[in-house]
């Protein structure tokens, strides 16, 4: 179903996009928007093809000036971290903006058909949508959960906790997060607190420099069942961002719970 949304630019996409976010040039690319990208971050590195793309700074740092000088139709923020502090600013110097309001599991297909409508772009908003709600829909949870640790950096540990959507997703697929009374979405984890709360599985999210630490965080982890027993399962950064690759994300997480269940290593 369509939204009565209004169009920023009067039904046309935009000619000159700056996203100040990677799930957001991400979500352009997939909308048919890439060509008309002509700024991202740093951190923006899918689809490959966009590398080679100004860049404006990182997400939680982008450089005002370099987004001005890219002389933008509108530049995409996300709700979280600096996002709607920064639209703000581009407001005021008259630049356009669109905050894109999707970072948690509920909000994201909603939120995707709003800014395809802002965008000029609303039946590739709505395929993309679709595709999204079919690989929700296809969700398989069962009644005995699998209690596990998700972790996002072994070293310090930090683990996916209450309010992200990494955490919705746990949820949705059938996993009992260990970290889900945490106060934050992101919250750091001793060793001692993992070893006593045992988890079954440990998922780990896949990361450029991963490798040292999370060797060393799983040598003092070396007595739980679960790392003995090898369930130990990795996984692509795709949940990382609240996008077009969700789907795979969630097929990823499915994999490991399944093998989980039936005592195979993942």
């Amino acid at each position: 179903m369509l939204l009565a949304v209004v169009p920023v630019f009067g039904g046309e996409p935009p000619r000159r996009i700056v996203s100040l976010a990677p799930s957001l040039t991400e979500m352009a690319c997939a909308l048919g928007l890439e060509r008309n990208l002509v700024g991202v971050t740093t951190f923006c590195d899918r689809p490959a093809s966009v590398k080679g793309k100004p860049t404006v700074g990182g997400p939680a740092n982008p450089s005002l000036e370099a987004v001005l000088r890219l002389k933008p139709d509108v530049v995409l923020v996300d709700e979280e971290g600096i996002g709607s502090k920064l639209a703000k600013r581009l407001q005021k110097l008259g630049i356009k903006t669109i905050t894109f309001r999707g970072s948690r599991l509920d909000r994201l297909v909603p939120a995707i058909r709003r800014l395809g409508h802002e965008l000029g772009v609303p039946q590739a908003a709505e395929r993309l949508a679709g595709r999204i709600e079919a690989g929700l829909r296809s969700d398989t949870k069962q009644n005995r959960q699998i209690r596990t640790l998700f972790v996002i950096w072994p070293d310090p540990l930090v683990a996916a906790g209450p309010g992200s959507l990494l955490d919705d997703v746990l949820q949705r697929v059938g996993f009992d997060s260990i970290a889900a009374d945490a106060r934050s979405g992101y919250p750091r984890l001793s060793l001692e607190a993992v070893i006593a709360r045992d988890p079954q599985l440990i998922v780990v999210g896949q990361g450029e420099t991963l490798g040292v630490p999370l060797q060393r965080m799983l040598k003092h982890l070396s007595s739980l069942d679960a790392v003995r027993q090898g369930r130990v399962c990795m996984v692509s950064d795709a949940l990382y961002r609240p996008g077009p690759r969700i789907p795979e994300g969630i097929a990823e997480l499915k994999r490991c719970l399944e093998l989980a269940r039936r005592g195979q290593r993942p």
